[in-house]
């Protein structure tokens, strides 16, 4: 069972990951995962066979958009069919890259519902005043899950339409796909959204991606578990994001928040791709001793 350290904790680090990896090593970390903070920069002169690469996280290498000022992950849910069939194409060529490194599998952001982001912003606001269990807080999330149902339609289709295209690029390279988790509740999926997406794909080329810290945070604001997503996703779960929530606040350490990572030990699949994904202000000490937190779990 290896480990890798995900390219967030790169950031204000190093402009390179080949440099950035020496540091990774010396702290027990098999590989790495090049996540969608990397630019072509990032990885220019980086051959096949030259860093020992775990999973892409889409839409590494980030390109921006030509004319729109929105990223590829937020494009793939675009009703507009050009805008998604770019998108689409930054997927590929995320999987390409995931190809020429030897990379298991690559994570995708499956867009996000357009709503307004005055709803999603109130039920935040209601929890970090002290509301949650209150009948105001109940009445701001239940708006804010109304707008989003009222929306959703022609974004859901749109992602459909792009897995599928995904889906069938990735099955002649071998390389699984996995639709993650996330964390606003404008996003996509929600539970019964993932329930129905991977129920329309082959598991051996498209499952799901388990982000502890974002099911964490949705949690807190009153919405699925990550018990009810291992019990209905748990053998679907292509790879996993490690990380930790303090209230709404995620990619702190585990051990410093409310995850049971036990849990997570307990019901994941042997051959998942295993991801620390922590910010980038944690010292290597601080990452050295999470390392070690998650071995003692059996989750490294």
């Amino acid at each position: 069972m290896t480990i890798a350290l995900s390219t967030m904790w790169m950031q204000n680090r190093a402009t390179h990951v080949t440099a950035w990896f020496e540091q990774v090593r010396s702290l027990g970390f098999d590989r790495i995962e090049l996540s969608h903070i990397i630019t072509p920069a990032m990885i220019d002169g980086v051959v096949p066979g030259h860093l020992p690469v775990s999973s892409i996280h889409f839409p590494a290498p980030t390109v921006p958009h030509p004319s729109v000022p929105r990223p590829a992950d937020e494009l793939l849910s675009s009703p507009d069919d050009e805008l998604r069939a770019w998108a689409v194409e930054q997927g590929r060529r995320s999987i390409d890259l995931a190809v020429s490194l030897g990379a298991e599998a690559v994570c995708i952001h499956a867009g996000r519902v357009d709503m307004p982001g005055r709803y999603e912003w109130v039920v935040q606001q209601r929890y970090l005043g002290g509301a949650f269990g209150k009948p105001l807080y109940g009445e701001a999330l239940g708006t804010a899950l109304a707008a989003r149902a009222a929306a959703v339609e022609p974004h859901f289709s749109a992602v459909r339409r792009s897995l599928g295209e995904l889906a069938a690029y990735a099955e002649t390279t071998g390389v699984r796909l996995g639709i993650e988790t996330r964390l606003q509740i404008s996003e996509i999926p929600s539970l019964t959204e993932a329930r129905t997406l991977l129920q329309e794909h082959d598991s051996a080329v498209l499952g799901l991606w388990l982000d502890t810290g974002h099911i964490q945070v949705q949690a807190h604001l009153g919405l699925p578990a990550l018990g009810d997503w291992l019990t209905f996703c748990g053998s679907r779960v292509v790879g996993v994001h490690l990380h930790d929530t303090r209230g709404l606040r995620d990619h702190v350490l585990p051990g410093m928040g409310a995850v049971d990572f036990a849990l997570v030990a307990a019901h994941l699949p042997a051959h998942a791709v295993r991801v620390c994904e922590f910010d980038w202000y944690f010292t290597p000490d601080e990452i050295l001793a999470a390392r070690k937190y998650l071995a003692h779990l059996s989750l490294s």
